[in-house]
């Protein structure tokens, strides 16, 4: 095995990924639910729709952990590995900025514009994080003389790019949500919110299937 901390490292954000998988599943059905039953939620449905958020937080908290981690032993091998944790540390900042500022009672009512920067700010800090780990594999497989999992690599990041565009514009709509009195535009900005969701599982699930060929190769 010629790159040990990359081989656990590249496993343990394999995991990662995977829980982020089930994050993203789960808050795609809370928005789901709160774009439907938003305007007039009954008290199940708002108990059902807060255990949901909960539940993605926690989710989310654990693939932070993990890909911490991994990112910490990765970045022994592969220099693109220690630019992703410079990514992570932003966004893990940007999202308890955002976190802080809602549950405050003077700072809650903000614009809501404010708030859906700072989930921008996150969402591109998650990005540049996945992009490293890609690039940085990528490398490593250049490195081992693997031509056919550095133009995967390549490619995946590339395409990456562009869905993580689309996500970013979709994810700022609910902000402008506040500002909007027609029912169908608010209907429709939600339903926005919810195909970004629906992106980043595609995202999540391409990146899991390079990310365990990635496994494989470093183990050799």
């Amino acid at each position: 095995m010629k790159f040990p901390h990359a081989y656990h490292g590249v496993k343990k954000i394999f995991y990662a990924e995977f829980v982020a998988i089930v994050a993203a599943i789960v808050a795609l059905i809370a928005t789901i639910i709160a774009s439907f039953f938003g305007d007039s939620p009954s008290q199940g449905i708002i108990n059902a729709n807060y255990t949901l958020y909960i539940i993605s937080l926690a989710a989310s908290i654990v693939v932070f952990v993990i890909e911490l981690i991994g990112l910490i032993q990765g970045s022994k091998d592969s220099r693109e590995f220690r630019i992703g944790l410079w990514a992570i540390a932003i966004g893990i900042a940007a999202s308890a900025t955002s976190l802080i500022l809602s549950s405050i009672e003077s700072t809650k009512t903000l614009s809501p514009i404010l708030f859906a920067v700072l989930d921008t700010v996150g969402t591109i800090a998650d990005f540049v994080v996945v992009l490293c780990v890609l690039l940085g594999i990528s490398a490593l497989a250049d490195r081992l003389g693997n031509g056919e999992m550095e133009e995967r690599g390549r490619k995946l990041a590339f395409y990456i790019i562009i869905f993580y565009i689309v996500v970013l514009v979709f994810g700022l709509m609910p902000g402008f949500r506040g500002y909007i009195v027609n029912p169908g535009l608010r209907l429709f900005f939600s339903i926005l919110s919810a195909a970004a969701f629906v992106i980043e599982i595609f995202i999540y699930v391409s990146t899991l299937i390079y990310l365990h060929n990635a496994t494989t190769m470093l183990e050799e």
